[in-house]
């Protein structure tokens, strides 16, 4: 693994689990599978969560709705990739255990 490599993976890593979880010279190939795992799992996270609408007290009328599906689809028409801060807690509390295995070597 190159050094670029280990620092972006490193990046992952302390993204999910907090700076200092890793440094780029403590990166293993383990620790670089758990890191995809959860960058599949957090992108399948937020690409679901495009496809809730916004939340609105009372009734939704039909000027709410349209608005609501045409942002939800510019979201997906422009590849928008981000990650919403509810699916990184939730993908960091899943794969918690299995990225300190790969820190460990297991």
């Amino acid at each position: 693994m190159q050094s670029e490599q280990r620092e972006h993976i490193s990046a992952v890593i302390n993204y999910f689990w907090g700076e200092g979880t890793t440094s780029p010279g403590s990166v293993n190939q383990g620790m670089a599978a758990i890191a995809y795992e959860a960058l599949e799992e957090a992108q399948s996270c937020s690409a679901a969560m495009d496809f809730v609408p916004r939340p609105l007290s009372g009734r939704p009328d039909a000027k709410y709705i349209v608005k609501q599906v045409a942002r939800i689809g510019k979201s997906i028409s422009a590849g928008d990739a981000q990650v919403y801060e509810t699916c990184r807690q939730r993908v960091a509390l899943t794969y918690r255990s299995k990225i300190e295995m790969a820190k460990q070597g297991l």
